[in-house]
């Protein structure tokens, strides 16, 4: 199962100019069997998405990016709006934990100079323990960052996702993650990214040097 497991619209992202109908459009054209909507901050707009692309008889699964002070994390199972610009990460543990969920930290060696993406050849002891997975192919960023974060996933024995971080719908795809397994909704993404039987990839293994 192909899916892009880090997508912003317009909806809730103001950086981003991509609308439920061009999401949907774009992904079926790639063949992508689902996509995941990860608005900033809150789910409103994942939720909007979801019900869309119901609609089209097209699959969406609803997540959350949210900025803390350990970097920016792909929040999966919880969808409430966050209360803070940067969110503090033990609160978020808090409450993806209470709901079963899952938290898998975005694009974590994107830039030195920015604080929260710190990560070259260590994690942050409390996020090493609280995740399973990291993002390792990260559309948006360059290969250089995405083959530390791989470095960093090898040496924590984690699992390793991949998503475009799409703004513009032509980003969508650069990035994803194969599932071994079909998935049918949330609830099995999260079981699914916690077992571990999947791979990223970049967009190009698949469609070649196109212009995605």
């Amino acid at each position: 199962m192909l899916v892009d497991l880090h997508i912003h619209t317009n909806v809730s992202s103001r950086c981003s100019s991509v609308t439920p109908q061009q999401l949907v459009e774009r992904s079926r054209e790639l063949g992508l069997d689902a996509v995941c909507v990860t608005e900033h901050s809150t789910g409103v707009g994942a939720q909007v998405n979801y019900e869309y692309a119901l609609e089209q008889g097209f699959k969406v699964f609803r997540g959350m990016e949210v900025y803390t002070e350990l970097g920016d994390m792909l929040a999966f199972g919880w969808l409430d709006r966050v209360k803070y610009y940067l969110f503090p990460f033990t609160e978020l543990r808090k409450e993806v934990e209470e709901r079963d969920g899952i938290i898998i930290p975005a694009h974590p060696c994107r830039g030195i100079s920015d604080a929260r993406h710190r990560y070259r050849h260590t994690l942050d002891e409390e996020l090493a323990q609280a995740i399973v997975a990291i993002e390792t192919h990260n559309g948006a960023v360059t290969r250089k960052s995405n083959d530390q974060a791989e470095r960093l996933r090898k040496k924590y024995g984690l699992f390793g996702t991949g998503g475009s971080d799409a703004h513009h719908v032509s980003h969508i795809g650069r990035s994803l993650t194969v599932f071994e397994e079909s998935i049918g909704d949330e609830r099995e993404l999260i079981e699914a990214l916690r077992g571990g039987r999947y791979r990223a990839i970049y967009g190009d293994e698949l469609f070649g040097g196109t212009d995605l």
